[in-house]
């Protein structure tokens, strides 16, 4: 490439040559699109032409640049980012020259380009812009390069030369065609298209002037005195807001290494309302039978401006760039009072799409080579952690707010100003609230504070931002609306929207793929992740699958047990079968599904119950996967008790693999001890998705918005540092008591975690006593008041209860529901005491009850 000097700035000349040679290039593989008279935009003096490479291969001008990168780029494994077009392009390019691609594109990405994408490459939807999608991109690319094969490329829309110059071929063809132009209008967008048309037209027709359009939304300032600080290139490095014109939300991440050819080949820069695009959509398709996207629409409202304004004469040429545009979009435009705009205007204008409903695999990203034993994060670095992501929470949730108050004065909607300022003094409290516990966690200061302290500080500012994440929001938002405010998130203004709470939400959707990734359960194939309002609702989804698959008929094989209240549904069915193996072993329950020939097989890692008994799953999988009658199973797997402990979707890796269908409720492990609220989540392969996703639906299992904000805001490292804590604490604490009273009770953990491959063994801890009879629900009562009494002499934190997951150790006189066994003691051991002195606390409790126990026998007698 060459450049001016060290700042890596690419020439005129040097973009203008790579240009005329990627027309040579690529000549072959891409269409040489029409370049058609406009004659309905003609004006007195002006001629108008288009150039249609919305009937490009891909449906846009991208197609050019995508085809040029890809014959000179090396690698076999392409990431890009992008809205859309750039995206479909580089995903039919790489199936045209055999190289996989991995596409991550934001929520705001246009659907049908999303749904198009999802055929030819692999899709993640992360971000709620542009701008955050390249970064995602840029970090997965960087974390791949030590991949066997060199890793993933990215491929820039915006600053990859190739791209760049394969684009500008678009106008050299049209110069061919019909001859020299005197003006040329095109979307600005990343300024891609605009360098590489700029650059030629300077080396090859000086006397042609390039405008270029630009969605007025965006509130960027445009100026040809370089020194304002308002320069094109300059411009491109701020923010964007949802647009009709989504392919032209582009904020750079970093300057354009073609700022100077923008700075200085660019007439102008045209501002483009939002209802001036909707117009020029309707229009293009009743005058012309043309169909274009709201980026190639900007032109036609850019012309009509400049000729209003400028007196354009001679010969216009528009750049139609793309035709990826949804239905509702058109339908929307096509309603448009072209007559009146600015009392047409409102946000249902915009094209904003919302993500739910769609899926898109985020497995892919997620780092193989990840194990637990590199998980080595401290308390206070976990909570630190914790509280900088909730401190940002805070800020954005702010910056929402306030970009939705700049929307409804601008649309003018009527407001209640006591509710806003009811919102800036909550969330100026919370904000200090946050900064203040940060602070305290600081390492001088956290000397102070202990575990129980800093999660219930925790505790109550992630209810207080939940509380304010949903203060002014609605459970069914309007799409659209004249004068009354009836919406908080801008992504309920699409057309196509059913803005019930019911139907999911962006938030929702951001927090699935987040713990998704945090879980990582699987990245060898594409699966979803849908959070629901429990771990018993996550089962209901499963179970109406099953359901609508087996119909009347059928045969279901479980273990000896699985979780009660799952038990007590699958028994409640007079159709299908229900069978059971004898036992808990892996093979047991292969041969007892394969000589039933069973459709449905349940296996969970760890039964909920007095001996803990744990399956190998990984053994399992391997076996299954490899046999030719389990291709059409089904597989139910509860992952409660070992939470995140496994990449359960990489075992089964094979020709023959079932299918999986993963659960877990999110009350236990996922919630970091906190105890806030119900919830729980399913997991399955992404071809399942509008299925699952259905049946949440019209189930109404969700877990809506306002409770999803409340989970924490884990990742990978510190969720499985804490559960290796856990894990740590619980296998001492069953060494204790399995030595000191190996004489009274038997004592269970599921030892075996690391032979079976998984990343933890949990905090669960069972004790029975091996004199039966001292295992009633009555004499467990008192043995637990024991220990109760023997720890609050001790100074030692217990609580009792159902549940587990809790960094306070948990006691409970667990009944398993499992039929001829007596209820037992359930310890969830926790990380906020010294594991000797709660051992010692729970022996002395038992031998007191031991006691008391054979003393009674003794009166009796």
């Amino acid at each position: 490439m060459i450049t001016d000097g060290a700042d890596n700035q690419v020439t005129v000349d040097a973009l203008a040559d790579a240009t005329a040679n990627a027309k040579e290039r690529i000549s072959s593989h891409v269409l040489r699109t029409p370049t058609i008279r406009l004659p309905w935009l003609d004006a007195p003096g002006l001629e108008v032409w288009a150039k249609l490479e919305c009937q490009q291969h891909s449906g846009s001008f991208k197609y050019r640049g995508a085809v040029n990168a890809l014959m000179q780029i090396p690698s076999q494994r392409i990431i890009t980012a992008s809205a859309g077009n750039h995206a479909l392009a580089t995903a039919l390019a790489g199936k045209r020259f055999q190289k996989e691609v991995h596409v991550v594109a934001p929520t705001s990405a246009s659907d049908i380009k999303v749904q198009r994408l999802m055929n030819d490459a692999n899709v993640t939807l992360l971000g709620e812009d542009l701008f955050e999608a390249t970064k995602e991109a840029l970090s997965i690319a960087a974390e791949s390069k030590d991949d066997d094969d060199g890793g993933m490329y990215f491929l820039s829309p915006y600053a990859d030369k190739d791209v760049v110059a394969g684009a500008g071929t678009a106008v050299m063809e049209s110069f061919e065609d019909v001859g020299v132009f005197d003006h040329v209008f095109l979307p600005l967008g990343g300024g891609g298209l605009a360098a590489a048309i700029g650059a030629w037209c300077a080396q090859r027709t000086p006397c042609t002037r390039v405008h270029c359009t630009h969605p007025m939304i965006f509130g960027r300032q445009f100026a040809s005195d370089q020194e304002t600080g308002c320069s094109i290139s300059a411009q491109l490095l701020k923010a964007t807001t949802p647009t009709y014109s989504d392919g032209l939300a582009v904020q750079l991440v970093t300057q354009t290494p073609f700022a100077r050819i923008l700075d200085s080949t660019i007439h102008s820069v045209i501002q483009i309302s939002e209802t001036d695009t909707a117009a020029a959509i309707a229009e293009a398709l009743r005058l012309q039978s043309i169909l274009i996207e709201g980026s190639a629409a900007t032109t036609i409202a850019g012309l009509r401006q400049s000729a209003q304004t400028h007196q354009l004469q001679g010969r216009v040429l528009l750049l139609l760039t793309g035709g990826n545009i949804p239905s509702s979009a058109v339908a929307k435009a096509l309603v448009t009072n072209v007559h009146d705009p600015g009392m047409r205007q409102t946000l249902g204008l915009r094209h904003i799409v919302s993500s739910v409903e769609r899926h898109g695999s985020v497995a892919w990203k997620q780092n193989a080579k990840s194990s637990a034993a590199n998980h080595n994060v401290s308390t206070l670095e976990l909570w630190t952690a914790l509280a900088s992501r909730l401190q940002t929470s805070v800020l954005e949730l702010g910056a929402k707010f306030d970009q939705k108050q700049t929307l409804n004065r601008d649309l003018h909607l009527q407001a209640d100003d006591w509710c806003p300022s009811t919102f800036r003094d909550i969330h100026h409290q919370l904000t200090l609230k946050c900064n203040e516990f940060s602070k305290s966690l600081e390492q001088h200061a956290c000397v102070r504070l202990n575990l129980w302290s800093i999660e219930e500080r925790y505790r109550v500012l992630l209810q207080l931002y939940a509380m304010l994440g949903s203060l002014l929001d609605r459970a069914s938002s309007a799409n659209d609306q004249a004068k009354r405010d009836w919406f908080f998130g801008a992504e309920s203004q699409h057309a196509s929207n059913c803005n019930y709470d019911r139907y999911g939400s962006t938030e929702l959707r951001k927090i699935e793929q987040k713990l998704q990734n945090a879980l990582q359960l699987g990245n060898r194939t594409p699966i979803e992740l849908l959070l629901t309002s429990s771990g018993m609702a996550a089962y209901q989804v499963i179970q109406m699958y099953l359901l609508q698959k087996l119909g009347a008929h059928g045969t279901i094989v479980v273990p000896p047990y699985i979780y009660f209240e799952a038990l007590e549904q699958l028994e409640a069915f007079s159709h299908p079968t229900l069978m059971y193996a004898p036992t808990f072993d892996a093979d047991d329950i292969m041969e007892t599904a394969e000589r039933h020939d069973a459709q449905v097989v349940f296996i969970d890692p760890v039964a909920n119950m007095v001996h803990l008994p744990a399956t190998d799953i990984r053994h399992f999988a391997r076996i299954v996967s490899n046999r030719a009658s389990w291709s059409s199973r089904i597989v139910v797997m509860d992952g409660t008790m070992e939470s995140g402990g496994m990449s359960v979707f990489d075992w089964f890796d094979g020709p023959h693999a079932p299918t999986v269908l993963y659960y877990e409720s999110v009350s236990k492990y996922l919630q970091l001890g906190l105890d806030l609220q119900m919830g729980g989540f399913l997991v399955f392969p992404s071809h399942l998705d509008n299925r699952m996703r259905t049946i949440r639906r019209n189930s109404g299992t969700i877990m809506y918005s306002r409770n999803a904000f409340l989970l924490p805001p884990i990742d990978h490292a510190l969720y499985q540092a804490r559960m290796l804590r856990l894990t740590e604490n619980a296998e001492r604490f069953s060494e204790l008591l399995g030595v000191a009273l190996a004489l009274t009770v038997e004592v269970r953990y599921p030892h075996l975690w690391r032979e079976y491959g998984w990343r933890h063994g949990g905090g669960v801890v069972t004790v029975r006593f091996l004199q039966e009879g001292m295992n009633n629900k009555e004499g467990l009562e008192a043995c637990i008041d024991l220990i109760l009494r023997g720890a609050e002499a001790m100074g030692v934190p217990l609580t009792k209860g159902v549940s587990f997951g809790f960094s306070t150790t948990r006691v409970s006189s667990a009944s398993s529901m499992a039929q001829g066994t007596d209820p037992f003691l359930r310890f969830s051991v926790g990380c906020d005491m010294a594991v000797e002195d709660l051992g010692d606390v729970v022996i002395q409790g038992v031998c007191d009850y031991q006691r008391a126990f054979a003393s009674g026998l003794g009166t009796r007698q």
